[in-house]
């Protein structure tokens, strides 16, 4: 199919399908008012908060600001990519989905990768054998056992081992036809260093099977059951396997993630298996590998609270803390269960049972409050000495934190345990604010005096861009006028100002703004955005509407110009307080900015 057929397809899909029809599949919808209603699938609600708008042809959700057309939609809710979405869109609509031309680079990696696919099924099913069906898995069966796995628990994962020969696997899959370039590829076997033959990479271990989101085997985990070295050993990366993209148990567990809208992340195949075991079924492992933010997307395309229960040793929490700083820098929304002992998921789950693990769930701090905790726990501040490096240690923790109200209860914890003075360590906290923008701005060859503050969203501003977009994708003959008169550059919102500029961009090629086909060329965080805006309901009269566009520029401005102003003011203040001449420059610029913003206000 050529890409002009592909988009026509592509555009009758979202013109003739029926939104509402095709989420009422997921979600039980009631009609409430011009748009539909029910609970979020995305998160755990209790009171509708997922909109679904049928002439607009998008959904909201008001709790966890998902969002979108019908293909984001299906995207998200089954964890599909693009083009898997319409098939499963046009399956639905009983529509024929046309033939798409494959190059030949295409169809000779698909190819490939069906049978990396094949022959990692194949050495599932050899692993799991080996194991249930043969002597060579009497000790590893005795091993599983003695951990608590059970014979339910080893079909569930396809447990298996690998026999303690170099050939087995080998031998067995040349005489089945597989072909040995196709084995090595696989990471299956090996090359020897001479040159001269091959071998199986696993020996002697219990294999943990790793599946990708839709149940496709891609590689093995391999663990010993003696003291040899390496304790783990993983598949190669192959076209097929990618440890960034893959969590261990997230095929199984995916489920029951979007059910509670909650996943517990371990580092290890026993951790999740044994959780699972005893009926803890929201729960996948990082592979032993450091979390990836491609691992956090996954997760978070399912659930709304991610926990995290690694290993309590030192290199535990060190991964712990790079995981968390991943996902922070993602928003989400996260905790971290702290296992008491030194102990390991496995181990303190086998030992104390899933209701105390449940317990420690109940009990997990937020990011804050367990970095606070690793603070205390590393350094002795029995004396003036230790209290200075808790402080040292703690006050980058507090400056990065964005809720006021959290952070000045734990400067309050924090001043009784140490016995200091809270007002000293808001002095620091404000240190340590003033420079970092200082370095910020000498490594980007800025003057202190030009220093600014880090900019707070604005509802004003929000709402004035936001009816920007309402009103261009309602009646697109306002686009000229607001593009004459707004440029890209004051659009605060990332998403907002992407979502103008390829308004902009489509209709100078003359596209319909108010066909919504050009959404699907938004980013889904943007989607989402858009979703939200065309909630707002305005009716339209080429007066007012003029006007309406007039007043939101206006009040972008006159927000932009107040927080300009005030950002001066306090670097004036700032300036003045470390003795800097520069404040009479800051307050005089100030001054002329309170001038602009007087001027505005009476046109």
């Amino acid at each position: 199919m050529k890409d002009g057929i592909y988009d026509e397809f592509i555009d009758r899909l979202r013109s003739e399908s029926d939104i509402v029809s095709i989420l009422s599949d997921y979600v039980p919808l009631k009609k409430k008012g011009k748009n539909y209603w029910g609970c979020c699938p995305f998160h755990h609600e209790n009171t509708p908060s997922f909109s679904v708008t049928p002439d607009k042809g998008f959904f909201y959700c008001f709790g966890c600001q998902s969002g979108g057309n019908v293909f984001n939609f299906l995207m998200k809710i089954e964890n599909i990519s693009f083009f898997d979405a319409v098939k499963i869109l046009a399956q639905k609509m009983n529509i024929p989905l046309p033939e798409k031309e494959k190059s030949s680079r295409e169809l000779a990696r698909e190819r490939e990768n069906s049978k990396l696919y094949r022959v990692n099924e194949m050495a599932r099913e050899f692993f799991y054998a080996c194991l249930t069906k043969t002597v060579y898995g009497k000790k590893a069966r005795e091993y599983l056992n003695s951990r608590g796995v059970t014979d339910d628990v080893i079909e569930h994962f396809k447990i298996g081992f690998a026999p303690p020969a170099w050939g087995k696997l080998v031998n067995a899959f040349l005489e089945r036809g597989i072909d040995q370039e196709t084995l090595l590829r696989s990471g299956l076997i090996v090359e020897r260093n001479s040159g001269d033959g091959v071998y199986d990479r696993f020996r002697s271990r219990v294999i943990f099977p790793i599946a990708d989101a839709r149940g496709r085997v891609v590689g093995f985990g391999g663990r010993v059951i003696d003291d040899s070295q390496p304790k783990y050993l993983n598949s190669p990366e192959t076209s097929v396997f990618n440890k960034r993209y893959i969590l261990f148990g997230f095929d199984a567990a995916q489920k029951f993630i979007k059910e509670s809208g909650q996943a517990i992340v371990v580092e290890g195949y026993m951790d999740a298996i044994t959780a699972y075991a005893f009926g803890i079924r929201n729960v996948v492992a990082s592979l032993g590998t450091a979390f990836s933010p491609e691992q956090a997307k996954l997760l978070l395309r399912n659930a709304k609270d991610i926990f995290f229960a690694y290993d309590s040793d030192a290199a535990g929490q060190n991964a712990t803390m790079r995981a968390l700083a991943i996902l922070r820098n993602l928003g989400a929304n996260v905790r971290v269960i702290l296992i008491p002992d030194g102990k390991d998921p496995d181990e303190f789950i086998r030992k104390h049972g899933a209701e105390a693990f449940q317990s420690l769930i109940a009990e997990a701090s937020d990011i804050l409050e367990y970095q606070i905790k690793q603070a205390f726990q590393s350094i002795d501040y029995s004396g003036l000495e230790g209290k200075v490096a808790v402080v040292s240690k703690i006050v980058p923790i507090l400056a990065e934190a964005d809720n006021a109200v959290e952070v000045n209860a734990h400067i309050a914890s924090i001043s009784q345990t140490l016995a200091i003075d809270e007002s000293a360590i808001r002095s620091e906290v404000r240190k340590f604010l003033f420079q970092q923008q200082k370095d910020k701005n000498v490594n980007k060859g800025k003057n202190i005096s030009n220093m600014l503050v880090v900019k707070q969203p604005s509802i004003a501003l929000e709402q004035a861009e936001s009816h920007i977009i309402r009103l261009m994708c309602g009646n697109s003959s306002l686009i000229p006028y607001i593009k004459e008169k707004l440029s890209i550059e004051e659009i605060q919102g990332e998403n907002r100002r992407e979502i103008i500029n390829l308004i902009f961009k489509e209709y100078n090629m003359g596209k319909d703004i108010t066909d919504t086909a050009w959404t699907m060329m938004l980013s889904e965080a943007a989607n989402a955005e858009l979703s939200h805006i065309m909630l707002i309901d305005i009716q339209y009269s080429d007066t007012d509407n003029i006007k309406m566009v007039d007043d939101c520029i206006k009040n972008m401005r006159l927000t932009n110009l107040k927080f300009l102003y005030e950002q001066h003011r306090l670097r004036a203040d700032e300036l003045e307080r470390l003795g800097d001449s520069g404040f009479l420059q800051a307050l005089a610029e100030s001054q002329r900015i309170n001038d602009e913003i007087n001027k505005l206000r009476n046109l």
